[in-house]
């Protein structure tokens, strides 16, 4: 059947599940989540494949995981791994933590380009990044490797979007994809389409759109949060010249805009807690957009000590609300990466050495009526080498990265530097049975203010307590260690079952925290102070994934224990740091009744939240919760290309509420009650 090339496909060291076997993930320990949604090819380049990897987490199956739940959004992404977590409710309240760790202390990029500095609150740091159009979804919650990228405290988020090549069959000129889709939760209607252009295998243009609208959103019970509905458009343009010899090179561009007539709090404000008279308190039309412009350059002699790759992009991330007294926050992010790759043999062990140096300025302005502008900036250069060998039972891996930064908020400036090591490595036990250890340190000297209260910086503002004062540079430690097991037939000749548990601890030293006296909100209070704090920031728990595969049957249960310790007692701190969240379960079942029919279910189950921070507002004790979700996928044989997917979410209809989600008064913003879905698409 055609269309089975438009599921998106995962990639585990080569290994594709979609003909290998789910349990073969858990056989290699660094994992990316290919999504190749809406394209004609689940292929990856066998350049963008890692040969030699040692430490990291297996993702649940993401094979159809886009498509399966009709994913519109960041959050439906990652709807099915246990160790992240995306409360807020609506869309303007969506934060994403990683083992705990918020966003803001993440290396997110899209194709390279750095995430951009939170602009009004928390928005605007993960903006929106539209499913369809994702090849590639990387997620590194462990230890940092030096060639991972500046500021990587609790991680690495990297999304790719797809080309031309991905969408079409070899020797295939044209092709695209249409398709429509509807949501009940919030009235959904979305459409999406792409266009494919090949004048030649070497060369593709791809050309998207996709245009969403939906309304207030249904929590469970039937209770709508007002004001939460908006507009979603996404373009994208990418020409990719591949395999031109030695070389090759994309060049794309991508806008995405969110619109809507919302309330100007913070976005995750609780709804309960509008004034009922809107006068007082009105919402505002406003908008989130996002621009970037990338380039990727590879040249890959017929050498295996070269395999040259300079990527450099431009992003700007803005936030507009002129009937608010003018507001707009943008952030600028301009930046390179220029690295090589080589491979060597050293004996009975095989090397990969990835070297290279990285840069980026983001610079930060908070534009107000009848003031001047202020801004703010950071900017860092990077040096790395990282190194990655494997044996025949054993795999190591060890690397330096060195990192020059400055931060410049009004009139005050401060410079600072860090040297990082990385060390871990793996060892084959038995057949099947492997040990594996990691640590890696990263660095970061901004800190996590949005520039809606950057703007609000007062003149000379202090740095450690001083005017010229200098701030010390935030820094993480993570290590983890663990065991994954694979078994081909435990129960029958054709099973593949494995198994991975992994126990991991971040420490954060120093995070910069700011002080905001006075009273009323916090985005009106001034900032007078930027200081390290004493604490010291842990984050650590334990994770277990199986998985079982049984010719068109696949299992996969993923389960999440982790505590976070010693969070600094401010509010505005609290919600742009951490969060805790009980201990978080994921069983997902996928089944093809035939060539044509497949069918899934999923159930994920919260524990109660009992155990938060002393004296505190933003995180207290919440219920646990349970939800489950069924998936139905039809590709009719008479229409080749046509498929109509269908799915409900939360089907019992539960009141919740993410445990990660601010709280105030007591009160959070709820979840989406039960969604039915429906779409239906052609693929040529």
């Amino acid at each position: 059947m055609r269309e089975e090339r438009h599921r998106p496909a995962v990639r585990w060291l080569g290994f594709n599940p979609l003909s290998h076997g789910i349990a073969a993930a858990l056989a290699a320990t660094t994992v990316s989540g290919v999504a190749l949604a809406e394209s004609d090819q689940s292929v990856l380049d066998d350049e963008d494949i890692p040969r030699i990897t040692v430490t990291g987490q297996p993702l649940p199956d993401l094979i159809n995981t886009i498509e399966r739940v009709q994913a519109r959004d960041v959050r439906e992404i990652f709807a099915e791994l246990p160790n992240v977590d995306i409360g807020g409710g609506t869309r303007n309240g969506q934060r994403i933590y990683l083992r705990g760790i918020e966003g803001t202390n993440l290396n997110i990029s899209v194709d390279g380009a750095r995430q951009g500095q939170n602009l009004y609150n928390h928005r605007g740091g993960l903006a929106n990044i539209d499913p369809a159009i994702l090849r590639q979804v990387d997620v590194q919650p462990g230890p940092p490797a030096a060639d991972q990228g500046h500021g990587a405290l609790g991680g690495s988020i990297r999304f790719e979007t797809i080309d031309a090549q991905d969408g079409l069959r070899p020797g295939q000129r044209f092709g695209g994809f249409v398709r429509s889709a509807v949501a009940s939760a919030d009235d959904t209607w979305r459409n999406v389409g792409a266009a494919y252009l090949a004048p030649s295998d070497q060369v593709g243009l791809l050309v998207f759109h996709s245009r969403s609208s939906f309304d207030d959103l249904r929590i469970g019970g039937g209770e709508k949060v007002p004001f939460s509905g908006g507009r979603d458009r996404t373009e994208l343009v990418r020409l990719s010249l591949l395999d031109l010899g030695a070389h090759s090179l994309r060049v794309g561009a991508e806008r995405n805009m969110a619109t809507g007539l919302n309330f100007m709090q913070r976005g995750d404000y609780p709804w309960q807690l509008q004034p009922e008279d809107l006068r007082a308190r009105p919402p505002r039309r406003q908008s989130l957009s996002r621009e970037q412009f990338t380039a990727e350059y590879r040249f890959e002699p017929n050498s295996p000590h070269w395999s040259l790759s300079f990527k450099v992009y431009d992003r700007t991330d803005d936030f507009d609300a002129p009937e608010s007294n003018g507001e707009n926050f943008t952030s600028e992010t301009t930046g390179f990466d220029l690295r090589n790759v080589g491979s060597y043999s050293l004996g009975a062990w095989n090397m990969d050495l990835s070297y290279g140096l990285d840069y980026f300025e983001q610079d930060g302005t908070n534009r107000r009526a009848n003031r001047e502008p202020r801004r703010n900036s950071y900017e860092n250069l990077g040096l790395y080498v990282q190194s990655r060998m494997s044996g025949e039972r054993a795999s190591l891996s060890f690397g330096i990265r060195h990192d020059d930064f400055e931060t410049r908020i009004r009139n005050a400036r401060s410079g600072n530097s860090a040297t990082l090591f990385n060390l871990g490595g793996g060892y084959e036990i038995a057949t099947g049975f492997r040990v594996f250890a990691g640590y890696g340190e990263s660095a970061r000297g901004a800190g996590t203010i949005p520039i809606h209260f950057a703007g609000n910086a007062v003149e000379n503002v202090l740095f450690n307590g001083e005017v010229g004062g200098r701030l010390e540079a935030e820094t993480s430690d993570a290590t983890e260690a663990g065991i994954n097991w694979e078994r081909e037939g435990l129960w029958a000749a054709s099973d593949r079952f494995g198994l991975q548990l992994t126990a991991y601890r971040t420490r954060i030293h120093d995070p910069v925290v700011y002080e905001q006296p006075g009273s009323g909100g916090l985005g009106g209070r001034p900032v007078t102070e930027f200081r390290n704090s004493d604490e010291t920031i842990s984050f650590e728990g334990l994770e277990l994934q199986t998985t079982y595969d049984l010719e068109r049957l696949s299992v996969s249960l993923g389960l999440s224990r982790m505590r976070t310790i010693d969070l600094p007692n401010l509010p505005q701190f609290l919600a742009r740091f951490g969060a805790p969240t009980g201990n978080r379960g994921v069983l997902r079942i996928d089944y093809a009744a035939t060539d044509q029919i497949a069918v899934g279910y999923t159930l994920t189950g919260v524990r109660r939240l009992s155990s938060v921070q002393d004296d505190q507002i933003v995180f207290i004790p919440k219920p646990g919760y349970s939800t489950h979700d069924v998936f139905l996928n039809w590709q009719p044989p008479a229409i080749e290309g046509l498929s109509l997917r269908f799915a409900v979410r939360n089907l019992f209809d539960r009141e919740f509420i993410a445990h990660s989600t601010f709280t105030q008064n007591g009160f959070a913003t709820q979840e989406p009650g039960r969604d039915v879905r429906l779409s239906v698409g052609y693929s040529f």
